[in-house]
């Protein structure tokens, strides 16, 4: 896999878990600067939607066999105290390439790419954290759009990264010099979470560490009490054990109904 940067240091892949020792613990809240980021001091966010996929698969469930829904590859793009942070990162501008360093025989099952950095670029938006809630392939192409900003992930994430192969994860998407820091939750129960970390200390962004390869969840809380849920990763259930009053944001009938960039959720 090449090696994976921690800040400035290059160390290889095997040494991953001393990268741990070594990071720098995160320091939070976070912040940014209103003028730098041009962004509302209120929580919004946005889906962005990078690319569809098509499967030609059949799924057996209650009441025979079912064609499951196309798959939205999108990043959710935060809004918040006057920074900017992307969550996820869809699929990016090198998606074919790094899919045929790995797996050139695979089918591409998805449809143009319009990757995120490209729809921000043509804004001007610029972010200042990326949140990586799965190392898997359809979450972490687009990172090597974002060289130049820091990327939080949790410890378990890097482990599996460290122990996965293709076609979960692609080293090819990994080449690159990451800018890795550690997010670190604490023991304070969230819901139905034992774990939780509260990136800006007033509730509304809260991320929960999730079961299976090191995966993240992150809970959106607006002003007027609506709360959203995304998965790091994704399941055949995505909104399995999220309460009835928050909504999943995976759930493509969902998405549909609150639109992708540059549609604003707030």
């Amino acid at each position: 896999m090449g090696s994976i940067l921690a800040g400035d240091v290059r160390l290889p892949n095997k040494r991953i878990g001393a990268w741990l020792l070594l990071a720098v613990a995160l320091v939070l809240p976070l912040s940014g600067s209103a003028d730098e980021a041009q962004a509302a001091d209120g929580l919004r966010f946005s889906l962005v939607k990078t690319a569809q996929s098509e499967s030609s698969d059949f799924l057996l469930r209650r009441g025979g066999w079912q064609q499951p829904q196309p798959v939205q590859h999108v990043a959710v793009l935060i809004e918040h105290r006057g920074s900017r942070l992307l969550f996820g990162t869809g699929l990016g501008r090198q998606i074919d390439a790094q899919l045929d360093a790995e797996l050139p025989w695979r089918i591409k099952r998805y449809g143009p790419v319009r990757p995120v950095r490209d729809q921000l670029d043509g804004d001007g938006l610029k972010v200042d954290r990326i949140v990586l809630g799965c190392v898997r392939w359809e979450h972490a192409s687009g990172l090597a759009d974002f060289p130049e900003v820091p990327v939080l992930a949790s410890a378990q994430s890097l482990s599996y990264l460290k122990a996965a192969t293709p076609p979960a994860v692609l080293p090819s998407q990994f080449r690159h010099r990451v800018r890795w820091q550690s997010l670190q939750f604490q023991a304070r129960p969230y819901l139905s979470y034992a774990q939780s970390l509260d990136l800006y200390g007033d509730g509304q962004l809260v991320l929960v560490p999730l079961a299976g390869h090191g995966a993240v969840g992150l809970f959106l809380t607006l002003a007027d009490g609506r709360r959203f849920f995304f998965r790091g990763d994704r399941l055949e259930h995505e909104s399995d054990g999220v309460p009835g009053h928050v909504v999943a944001l995976q759930d493509g009938r969902q998405q549909k109904a609150l639109g992708f960039y540059p549609r604003w959720v707030q």
